[in-house]
């Protein structure tokens, strides 16, 4: 499922240079959280723990996202010191046939006793952190399963559950495996999100769920206004989905059809300083659509009295539906699922 596969002919693979991280690091007084995460498995940058102890330093939250396969003792122990603040370990499946099916070359029980150790060691280590977040790539192969995952992340130590949807579907292979729809939401998967969710609270974990249905977002999850995605070979960009470091188009499946988008990029921090771009002009148009979105939404609510009527309430979401059609989204966010909610 990961694009490296797919696009495999025309992926460029790379480590961001650390002087390059180094360079990024010098605005990190203006950031609230650092997350060590692109296109890859974090875990095999060299340089990871050393990037880690400079966002500390600068007082930012950190956190990273792993397949939990390389999670050893030794780095575990290391992520520790560091003081990462979150880590996110992504499975598939509750058992091992769905979830080595799902994501091949994977070892399921293997990252779970990778997890178990890691949440071991925070308890020698009398550390808090990092928090241990279950990522469930929900599928209509696996989403039956979702209630046994709630309660092996629990069983392993995790703090937090989160089941997300397959957002991002390159080929018709894997857009028929999305359990959400632009339409109308597979009841049966919604019962077995019911059931995880009832799991959760009876174990007391932290549980989140993406929505099964589509609905345009006023702001994108990935709030192109307050992050910035900055790719191994130094391309600045709104969001990761519009940054995939491949030759050619990026394409994508959006509602049944094909689509495909330019790879985003406002500028290179190897080429120019970071603030630079993010104070182009052309920076500055695109982050324009949602900061005119967001002024929509901040009149409709200005404008609604204390206790207002029924009446009153659908005539100012209705107006505020009729103000984002004269201000929509930008065209390359149009047919992304992120856009949506999903």
């Amino acid at each position: 499922m990961c694009p490296r596969t797919i696009f495999s002919d025309d992926w460029v693979n790379g480590d961001m240079p650390f002087p390059a991280f180094k360079n990024i690091s010098r605005y990190f007084h203006l950031v609230k959280n650092v997350h060590l995460q692109g296109w890859g498995e974090p875990l095999l940058h060299p340089e990871l723990t050393n990037m880690l102890a400079i966002a500390k330093a600068e007082s930012c939250k950190a956190s990273l996202t792993t397949n939990g396969m390389l999670l050893t003792r030794e780095i575990s122990e290391e992520l520790i010191k560091k003081r990462l603040d979150t880590i996110v370990v992504s499975i598939a499946g509750a058992v091992r046939e769905t979830h080595e099916n799902i994501r091949c070359g994977s070892h399921f029980e293997q990252i779970i006793d990778n997890i178990r150790a890691l949440a071991d060691l925070k308890l020698e280590m009398r550390s808090k952190t990092p928090r241990i977040v279950l990522s469930f790539l929900m599928t209509k192969t696996n989403i039956r399963e979702l209630p046994d995952a709630v309660g092996l992340a629990k069983d392993m130590g995790g703090n937090e559950f989160l089941a997300a949807n397959l957002d991002y579907t390159p080929t018709q292979a894997l857009d028929d495996l999305k359990v959400f729809s632009p339409d109308k939401a597979d009841p049966l998967a919604g019962m077995h999100i019911d059931a995880a969710r009832i799991k959760a609270r009876e174990i007391k974990l932290s549980f989140r769920v993406y929505p099964l249905m589509m609905e345009e977002m006023i702001m994108c999850e990935m709030d192109p206004l307050r992050i910035v995605f900055i790719s191994f070979d130094g391309c600045v960009s709104p969001c990761v989905y519009l940054n995939l470091p491949k030759r050619g188009f990026i394409p994508r499946i959006f509602r049944g059809t094909l689509n495909s988008v330019q790879r985003v990029c406002f500028g290179s921090i190897a080429e120019h300083d970071f603030m630079e771009i993010w104070n182009s002009e052309a920076y500055r148009d695109f982050r324009g659509f949602f900061a005119r979105r967001m002024a929509v939404r901040r009149e409709t609510f200005d404008f609604i009295d204390a206790f207002p009527s029924k009446d009153a309430m659908t005539a100012m979401f209705e107006k505020q539906e009729s103000n984002l059609r004269e201000n929509p989204l930008p065209a390359v966010c149009q047919t992304c699922y992120k856009a949506y909610g999903i």
